[in-house]
Parts: C-alpha cells; sequence; structure tokens
C-alpha cells in the first residue's frame, strides 16, 4: 500500500502534535530515569508475560513517543523496536530511551510500508490502544504485522474497545448521563481538526486527521484473513485511554478494551 491521503495527513497532525506533548517531557524523562517506571497495565503486562515476552524480540507499531516499547525492554524482553509514521515522536521515543538507559530501536516509518529487511525479525509484534483507529486498511495492517514475525509469533492487540466510539467522552459531557454520538456500525472516516492533545486536553487550530471506526467483528475478521490464528480473545473493563473514567468506576460498565493474541502459522 503506497502513501494515501490518510497516512500523509496523519503525519502531518502528529508531527504538530509532538512539541505539545513534550510540555509534558520533563515528567517523563524523570519518570524513565527510575528503573522501576512502566508504562504497562498489569493487564497487559500479564498477557505479554504469558506469551512470551521474557527473551522476545518485540515490535510495537505506532509506538508514539515509545513508552510502551520501552516497558516491554524493562519486563524482560531481549530487544525491542518501535515504528512510528511521526519523525517528531521517535526523536521523542530516542531522548525517553536515553533517559532511561535503554537501548530500544526506534524507526519512521509508514506502518504499510515497513521495509522488508524487518521481515521475520521478530517473536511479538505489539500493537496498543490509539493505534488500529488511524488505520484505514486493517488487512493490510495485519498483513505487515504477520510478515515482521517468525513462524509461530504471536501478534499482540490490547487496545479501545470499539463500541466505547459510540459514546461522549467524560470532558465532554459533564454530568449529563451518558450519550450516544454515533453507531457503532458507522464505519464514515471521521474527520478531526481540533488536535491530538489527550495528554493535556487542550484543543486547537489543527490540521487534519481521520479516525476509523472498525468493529470488534472487523478487527478479528481482519486478522483472519491476514493469516492469523487467534488464540485469546479478551473483553475487559480497563480503560486504556482514560477518557471514561467515570464508566471505569461504574459497577454497570461496558466492555473498555481487549485484548487479542493471535499466532502466526
Amino acid at each position: 500500500m503506497a502513501d494515501t491521503p490518510y497516512t500523509t495527513l496523519a503525519r502531518e497532525a502528529w508531527n504538530e502534535a509532538a512539541p505539545i506533548h513534550w510540555r509534558q517531557s520533563e515528567a517523563l524523562l524523570d519518570a524513565f530515569r527510575r528503573p522501576e517506571t512502566s508504562f504497562l497495565t498489569p493487564l497487559h503486562l500479564d498477557e505479554l508475560k504469558r506469551i512470551g515476552l521474557e527473551g522476545a524480540t518485540v515490535a510495537q507499531l505506532n509506538c508514539n513517543n515509545g513508552r510502551e516499547t520501552i516497558s516491554m525492554r524493562r519486563a524482560g524482553a531481549a530487544a525491542v523496536t518501535g515504528f512510528d509514521i511521526s519523525g517528531a515522536f521517535i526523536d521523542q521515543a530516542r531522548r525517553l530511551a536515553e533517559a532511561a538507559g535503554s537501548d530500544a530501536r526506534f524507526v519512521v516509518a509508514d506502518i504499510y510500508e515497513i521495509g522488508t529487511e524487518f521481515d521475520g525479525a521478530f517473536d511479538i509484534v505489539s500493537v496498543t490502544a490509539g493505534a488500529l483507529c488511524f488505520m484505514p486498511d486493517l488487512p493490510g495492517y495485519f498483513r505487515v504485522a504477520r510478515r515482521l514475525l517468525k513462524p509461530g509469533g504471536r501478534l499482540n492487540v490490547y487496545d479501545c474497545h470499539p463500541i466505547t466510539d459510540m459514546f461522549e467522552l467524560d470532558r465532554d459531557r459533564g454530568d449529563r448521563p451518558l450519550g450516544f454520538v454515533r453507531s457503532y456500525f458507522d464505519r464514515t472516516p471521521q474527520k478531526h481538526v481540533t488536535g491530538l492533545d489527550y495528554v493535556g486536553g487542550t484543543t486547537y487550530d489543527a490540521r487534519e486527521i481521520y479516525y476509523f471506526h472498525h468493529t470488534l467483528g472487523d478487527i478479528t475478521g481482519a486478522c483472519l484473513e491476514a493469516g492469523f490464528t487467534i488464540r485469546r480473545l479478551q473483553e475487559t473493563g480497563e480503560d486504556p485511554s482514560q477518557a471514561f473514567p467515570s464508566l471505569e468506576r461504574a459497577a454497570i460498565k461496558p466492555p473498555l478494551s481487549f485484548l487479542l493474541t493471535a499466532e502466526r502459522a
């Protein structure tokens, strides 16, 4: 898949957002100077350990500033490589790795265009929250993940549950009861121009970027279409986006995230 208008726009929007995110840099740098710091949730870390993180070679797709990539190296991976379309965020990832004293490697790449020199290089490919919603072609995305893996390698996806695309964000609804903003089955790409500052919660006159809603059926179907065998699918009440704290605390709640592990034949 050649570079498309969607991926070009995503690159520009994320590069624009990077210096805004970097306002939190000192806290992140200080955190990574402490050897116990990890940005993997206990739920996700348990699954990574279950599938063989210890001593594994790991690739993270859409790694952003590399927090989780560095954390996987600290948690026992033998070597880690993070890929992201934004050169500005890869620069941040390298600075965080330096602060952590980590040998994590980071590569600027459109995920669809990752070079063939990485084919068959990894035991685990990891995808974390906030990745799939920016990818217009899921089967193509998972085909890339498959070619990066060794035979028998594992794909691990830990992401926000697609049902959360239906809900108003907590910061938008205030004290109102939970409202619905879109149909679960509406797959129309959504244009956003208010920025990507999910760290500070600010908005700005931003370059446009498109979000893509994929149902859980779309995700599992694309994984199967790409040639994977699904070994585990777990829906959870954990909110990796931190956009729905009221739902995460609620006694009666929908699924807020999912864990999918699949194996390359």
